[in-house]
């Protein structure tokens, strides 16, 4: 997607405030947000164009289900990014959990496509030597992985995210807020009464369809835990992993090895400061491995080798196990005990 430039307002023609100075004042409140971002923190114009892709094509995916639904009475609003502004202006697409998987994977996006292009031609496929494995559950479980991966690719090879990629939650939050956007053109149609029976109904089998069971990161786990039970969760597997771009699974590798969760492991794969190194450490990886590694993302994963290769050298075997055994505890817990912190003006870890 390219970043649309939206024209200034021309005057109206009864005369009256100049709608351009109008919608500058309007805007101080978000400027003043915007302006005052830390500018590392901020997203980057590929990250917000991804972002916003999959979000049209996600909420446009659950419209269509509803359509498809009511089709004896159909809403009349079949515009995908009418839909998309009206959801995002309301607030209703403000939804922390949803914002963090567009940014995952956003992220992975970008990473993946640095990681290929500085690779050399003639690689071999990771995932697809897995398909013709020996072992049973290794071969099924790379294949579900592919075919979950082309599933969620659209036609211009672009990331999408399914319905299915949502938690249970997530889904049911956006499913009643595109419920919610529809309902002023049926009620156009119908009834108010039997437009929202209607669409309640709908809302009740979109959810039924919803399988949580189905996500990208169950597929990535299930091939971790294949290659674990096969004890093939080695350093040889991270490196192929790495070296075709598969970032994802590459820190699913990590997590399973450090016994984190894929969201920790993903965040700390991202943060740099030293972050990075600590995860290399937590996982158990070799200096000369984690050396390669290092080289190899430290740049697109926003950091630098030397930062990360400093701070993998100079880690203390404790402060390691501290962490590690923090990220072991459920997130939810962890997430109490920094919002009770943050009162306090104490940090947990």
């Amino acid at each position: 997607m390219v970043p649309v430039e939206w024209p200034i307002a021309t005057a109206s023609e009864g005369g009256g405030p100049d709608p351009a100075r109008a919608c500058g004042r309007a805007r101080l409140r978000t400027a003043r947000v915007d302006f005052s971002l830390d500018p590392r923190a901020r997203l980057m114009e590929q990250e917000r164009a991804l972002m916003a892709g999959m979000l049209t094509d996600l909420v446009n995916s659950v419209a269509d289900d509803f359509r498809a639904l009511l089709a004896d009475a159909e809403p009349a609003n079949d515009d995908g990014q009418e839909l998309v502004d009206q959801l995002r202006s309301s607030g209703l697409l403000d939804i922390p959990e949803l914002v963090r998987l567009l940014l995952s994977r956003a992220e992975e996006e970008r990473l993946a496509t640095a990681i290929r292009s500085a690779r050399g031609p003639g690689k071999p496929r990771f995932l697809q030597s897995l398909v013709s494995d020996d072992d049973g559950a290794v071969a099924a479980a790379a294949m579900a992985l592919i075919l979950a991966r082309g599933r969620r690719r659209d036609r211009f090879d672009g990331p999408r995210i399914i319905f299915d990629d949502l938690s249970a939650e997530m889904a049911v939050a956006l499913v009643n807020a595109v419920a919610a956007a529809l309902r002023s053109d049926l009620a156009k149609r119908l009834p108010a009464e039997e437009a929202d029976e209607r669409l309640t109904s709908a809302a009740r089998v979109v959810l039924a369809r919803h399988d949580e069971g189905n996500r990208l990161e169950v597929r990535l786990f299930d091939l971790t835990h294949a290659l674990d039970s096969a004890g093939r969760l080695d350093e040889k597997a991270l490196l192929h992993a790495l070296e075709e771009g598969e970032a994802s699974l590459f820190a699913e590798i990590l997590a399973r090895r450090a016994g984190i969760g894929f969201d920790d492991a993903w965040d700390y794969l991202g943060a740099g400061a030293g972050n990075l190194a600590l995860l290399l450490r937590m996982s158990g990886i070799a200096r000369s491995l984690a050396g390669e590694i290092v080289a190899r993302i430290a740049d697109v994963a926003g950091s630098d080798a030397e930062t990360e290769i400093a701070a993998f050298d100079s880690l203390a075997d404790d402060d390691v196990a501290k962490v590690r055994a923090w990220l072991r505890l459920a997130p939810e817990y962890r997430s109490a005990i920094d919002a009770l912190a943050s009162g306090n003006g104490k940090r947990t870890v």
